[in-house]
């Protein structure tokens, strides 16, 4: 039940225009997928590309710095063997440095065995155990460390150092150092509407500033990315997640070529070609077309057609049942097909109605015509039995009496076929049932004296046949009837017996089947003898039936049984007797 709900409503005609629609709608929402794709690809391109620009921009000052305090490093690491023997002059290159650039706290030279020489202040300091010391002993290289506690300045300092060389020896190296803070990169060069967040760090990939300070700076970096693999490259950009999992896209563009790097990052949510356009997912142009054919399929399809069709379609049924039609609607919303379609359906019904009242009357008159025809055969046969029966009682001799009796019981068989005929309600069919009962059940009567007792049976299923049928049927059992009335006998226990059925062996096989008891004959023996004629009839009336027929002569029983197809009403039938000889 419910399999048969589901499929009516999946099987109608707007179910099926939306998965035609859909179907046709596939290719552009491939299409949509792809070109939004492709969109989206190129805006994250031009976005990234926008980042690289944001990022340098915004890393403009600390470059300007790192770069001053490099260039700076590198000048007095070229002058230094000159100066170092005056430890006034010396002291005073460094001290005017930082009056000059307020951006430094310290500068000063430390020397190979790590003493600071001279210094913009505290000269004398043992540098030995410092980290940038031992890195510089080790690869003697422009260097930018993060040192959290400056042995001078005491505070978190970038230091930026320049190795100082005489007679091509390593001889020491200059350090100068910038504060560091936590508004050390303020990004006063990036947009407002498009703020960046900017780490900057050195080659080692160790972290030399945060704008956000350098607390969970870990957190922000990206996820699987070390910064020391950055390095190296000129400019480059990608997306990813934070260690703290958050997705951003990420910018690397270096301030000091394969010295210090900044890194600029913005939350993917802001990736846009324009501010405040997020990119929409690929997927809302072709959901939304198909939403739009579900609506088209429903609205255009439904108040259109469909509802006109199944207004029709009760329409129908109701004329099927009842022979009753709506008449014609003056519906101008109604498409000029389907008016033009039940126009057509309005004028077929009534010709349909016109049509079968002129058969109706004509069934009729041949039915009453048919009845008279019937009625009248009857009517006819009856006077041909009396007729007979008065030349019975004129009859000089018992065979000649016995012989017009048979041709009467025979006359009377036929006449009751007709009489069946004329006063059934279906004409043309005859209830076999009904006929053999009165048939076999008068010859029974009229066969057998009162002095004789005799024990008769009779069964009968309802089977209905054509007249062609019904007629050798008939006179069939009246034959085989009046044969075992004839040679009915008395046996050694019981009384005599006559049975006659008529069964279904299947939907379109029937059986009569007459038997009679052996022993004793009842009748004198003048009665008994025959001619052989009843036994010739007996065949040719089941060769008229079309079946086959079988004699079963055993131990105090003899029968005769007939199979015969039931013939079909859907085919024709061209009857008649066969004429049969008899000797």
């Amino acid at each position: 039940m419910i399999w048969r709900i589901v499929r009516a409503r999946v099987d109608g005609l707007g179910v099926r225009i939306a998965v035609l629609l859909s179907i046709a709608l596939f290719p552009i929402g491939l299409i949509a997928v792809s070109l939004t794709h492709q969109f989206a690809k190129a805006a994250d391109e031009r976005a990234q590309s926008n980042l690289l620009a944001l990022t340098a921009q915004a890393a403009a000052g600390e470059e300007a710095l790192i770069r001053t305090g490099f260039g700076t490093a590198e000048a007095l690491a070229a002058v230094m063997p000159f100066v170092v023997a005056d430890e006034a002059a010396c002291d005073g290159v460094f001290s005017g440095f930082i009056e000059s650039n307020p951006s430094f706290i310290f500068a000063g030279y430390i020397s190979a065995d790590g003493i600071l020489v001279c210094g913009s202040a505290e000269t004398g300091q043992d540098f030995k155990n410092r980290s940038v010391y031992k890195s510089m002993i080790e690869v003697p290289e422009l260097r930018s460390d993060l040192v959290l506690d400056g042995q001078v300045s005491h505070r978190q300092v970038i230091v930026l150092s320049a190795p100082v060389f005489k007679n091509g020896l390593f001889d020491g190296y200059i350090s100068v150092s910038l504060p560091h803070e936590d508004t050390r990169i303020n990004l006063e060069n990036a947009p407002v509407d498009r703020p960046v967040e900017l780490i900057t760090f050195n080659a080692e990939g160790e972290v030399l500033s945060a704008s956000g300070g350098l607390e969970n700076v870990d957190a922000r970096l990206p996820e699987g990315r070390p910064l020391a693999h950055l390095t190296g490259q000129y400019r480059s950009s990608f997306s990813g997640v934070t260690n703290d999992g958050e997705e951003r896209v990420f910018a690397v563009v270096p301030i000091l070529n394969e010295k210090v790097y900044a890194i600029g990052s913005w939350p993917r949510e802001r990736l846009s070609v324009a501010p405040g356009f997020a990119i929409a997912t690929p997927m809302i142009f072709p959901i939304a077309m198909w939403i739009t054919s579900l609506g088209v399929a429903y609205f255009a399809v439904h108040r259109l057609a469909i509802k006109h069709i199944r207004h029709l379609s009760r329409d129908m049924r109701t004329f099927a049942s009842t022979r009753r039609h709506n008449p014609r609607r003056k519906d101008f919303g109604l498409p000029r097909e389907l008016r033009d379609i039940e126009g057509a359906w309005l004028d077929l019904a009534e010709t349909v109605i016109r049509d079968e009242a002129e058969l109706e009357d004509t069934i009729h008159d041949k039915s009453v015509l048919l009845k008279e025809v019937h009625h009248r055969v009857k009517n006819n046969l009856q006077l041909i039995a009396s007729i007979v029966n008065m030349k019975v009682r004129k009859a000089k001799t018992p065979e000649a009496r016995f012989a017009l009796k048979e041709v009467q019981g025979r006359v009377m068989s036929i006449a009751t076929v007709h009489r069946s005929l004329y006063e059934t309600t279906t004409e043309g069919r005859v209830r076999a049932d009904q006929l053999l009962r009165s048939t076999v059940g008068k010859l029974v009567d009229a066969g057998v004296g009162n002095e004789i007792k005799l024990e008769n049976t009779q069964s009968y299923e309802p089977i209905t046949l054509y007249p062609d049928q019904a007629v050798p049927l008939s006179l069939l059992a009246t034959e085989a009837t009046t044969n075992a009335l004839k040679y009915v006998g008395r046996p050694n226990e019981g009384l005599p017996c006559v049975e006659v059925s008529l069964t279904r062996l299947e939907p379109e096989i029937a059986r009569l089947s007459i038997s009679n008891s052996k022993g004793a004959p009842l009748l004198p023996p003048e009665q008994i003898s025959g001619t052989g004629l009843g036994t010739s009839l007996i065949q040719a009336f089941a060769q008229q039936l079309g079946g086959q027929l079988k004699v079963e002569d055993e131990e105090g029983r003899y029968s005769v049984v007939i199979d015969f197809p039931i013939a079909s009403f859907d085919e024709a039938s061209d009857g008649g007797f066969t004429e049969v000889e008899g000797d």
